[in-house]
């Protein structure tokens, strides 16, 4: 009998947080394991027969987060992400590293650093500090408290891998940036709620 595609894709999920697991066991989330997991998330993107649309909701509007593998507590949260053609979001922080890495289409990432301290809340003042293109065969990494935007390029959905620190529904909360306005706003934290 012949193995299902969703089979399949379930146990290179299995294995891909094997990976991640005995990568971050080793060292913990550093500069050097989050690039570890980024290649091996990017070798995954690029098997795209294990993630036919045909087995996944398109979004109605802007985009959407589907699981693909959730640990539990406070484990790790493994998304395939759907994002239309022009979503974007604002500079944030969730408060836990992330890694992308895509199956198709292209998302630019903007990166960002706070230049304040000590502002009153509310208030931060970010610059720019770099960007990349999140495309088939390439990924991006973001640690703790890192801050980006990202925006869908081009004309068709870009669709991808998003592996975090712990699942959606645990995140801390995440602070908004308005560079524009020297602002920020903060979304409450899900770990009390999960």
């Amino acid at each position: 009998m012949p193995v299902s595609t969703e089979s399949k894709r379930n146990r290179a999920c299995a294995a891909l947080m094997k990976q991640v697991r005995a990568i971050l066991d080793g060292e913990g989330p550093t500069p050097s394991s989050l690039h570890a997991i980024k290649l091996k998330l990017v070798a995954l993107a690029k098997r795209v027969e294990l993630f036919p649309l045909s087995d996944f909701e398109m979004p109605v509007s802007q985009g959407r987060n589907i699981p693909l593998l959730l640990e539990e507590n406070d484990g790790h949260g493994l998304y395939l992400t759907i994002n239309l053609p022009g979503k974007e979001a604002a500079p944030h922080d969730h408060g836990i590293w992330c890694v992308n890495a895509a199956v198709s289409g292209e998302e630019k990432h903007e990166f960002y650093r706070r230049t304040d301290e000590n502002s009153p809340p509310g208030q931060a003042t970010v610059v720019k500090t770099g960007e990349v293109i999140v495309r088939p065969g390439q990924g991006m990494a973001m640690a703790d408290h890192d801050i980006h935007s990202n925006i869908v390029i081009g004309d068709v959905p870009a669709i991808g891998l998003a592996l975090y620190g712990y699942a959606i529904a645990r995140f801390p909360g995440v602070i908004w940036y308005h560079p524009e306005f020297g602002s920020t706003r903060a979304s409450p934290s899900r770990r009390l709620a999960a």
